[in-house]
């Protein structure tokens, strides 16, 4: 049962998300380069309207590569949380599996005589 407030984290469905954001951010930056690649054979010429559209796709295109970076980072840092996560929450489980067999050996040597 989760507590209300509380946020539940699952590390590998989290892993697999961030897995998901990376293709859509190297999907992001594929169709920005095949766009690049498309707009480039179709200029304008050298007069103000084709500086104008280069100024603007320059933008466009940089502004589309920042996109598919950020994603990609985000994408990133959501795979390393979840390893964080899932390494905290293993080494709990061990330690309070430890604490627990700390406890049931302290209380046999106390039941039989063994303990201080």
């Amino acid at each position: 049962m989760v507590t209300p407030g509380l946020l539940a984290v699952d590390p590998e469905s989290m892993a697999d998300a961030g897995r998901d954001l990376a293709g859509v951010a190297q999907r992001i930056a594929d169709d920005t380069a095949a766009l690049a690649a498309e707009v480039a054979v179709s200029g304008l010429g050298d007069g103000l309207l084709g500086a104008v559209y280069s100024v603007v796709l320059a933008k466009a295109l940089d502004a589309f590569d920042s996109y598919a970076e950020q994603v990609g980072f985000a994408a990133a840092n959501l795979v390393v949380q979840a390893r964080a996560i899932a390494e905290t929450d293993e080494a709990n489980a061990a330690g309070l599996s430890g604490a627990a067999l700390g406890a049931s050996a302290a209380g046999a040597a106390g039941l039989y005589g063994t303990g201080t």
